[in-house]
């Protein structure tokens, strides 16, 4: 019982960290503002991690692959994903570009949002203050009927430099195999 009391305390800790910041810096955070999630990094690594819901309706979180404008990875619904979950985006991002995600309320009021669709804007808010740790936050009623609160699904974007191979390693990884063809010989 303690531990769902210590997850609702920080799902609702995160949502009203991220409506505060949205209504109190509307001079430089408006509420429909490009809700983007940006790599800070160049070979950025994202792994998305989930906080938690207070929603009625059932939503299902996607990874929308931009780069297949048909694509999208389901990560989780708002009703089967747990506190720490994780899923590691099976790519890299390089500094500045954008990661989208989609939001599908697929039992109640069915709807589909999308970071990548600026009519849907108001349905996402993002805290970047920490860039290589970013917190969403996702209403499920479009705007204007919901309430706005934005904690029907809240999860965090982590950011990580990937270890990608010079071409030093390439080349050192061709010698050790040309050196394994001769001893073979």
């Amino acid at each position: 019982m303690k531990k769902h009391t210590n997850t609702s305390t920080m799902i609702m800790s995160a949502a009203f960290c991220i409506s505060a910041i949205a209504g109190t810096a509307s001079a430089s955070i408006a509420q429909f503002e490009d809700p983007g999630i940006f790599s800070p990094i160049e070979n950025g690594q994202a792994q998305v991690i989930w906080v938690g819901s207070h929603a009625g309706y059932t939503g299902e979180l996607s990874w929308f692959n931009d780069g297949l404008i048909t694509s999208t990875t389901p990560l989780w619904t708002n009703k089967s994903a747990t506190f720490g979950q994780s899923y590691i985006i099976p790519r890299l991002f390089s500094q500045g570009e954008r990661v989208d995600f989609n939001y599908e309320v697929i039992k109640g009021g069915l709807d589909l949002f999308s970071t990548a669709n600026e009519k849907d804007w108001s349905q996402f808010i993002v805290d970047a203050s920490n860039p290589f740790d970013v917190m969403v936050g996702v209403e499920d009623i479009r705007y204007p009927r919901g309430d706005m609160d934005h904690n029907d699904s809240v999860f965090r974007v982590v950011f990580t430099a990937a270890q990608v191979p010079g071409p030093g390693s390439f080349a050192l990884l061709g010698g050790g195999c040309l050196m394994m063809m001769r001893r073979r010989r």
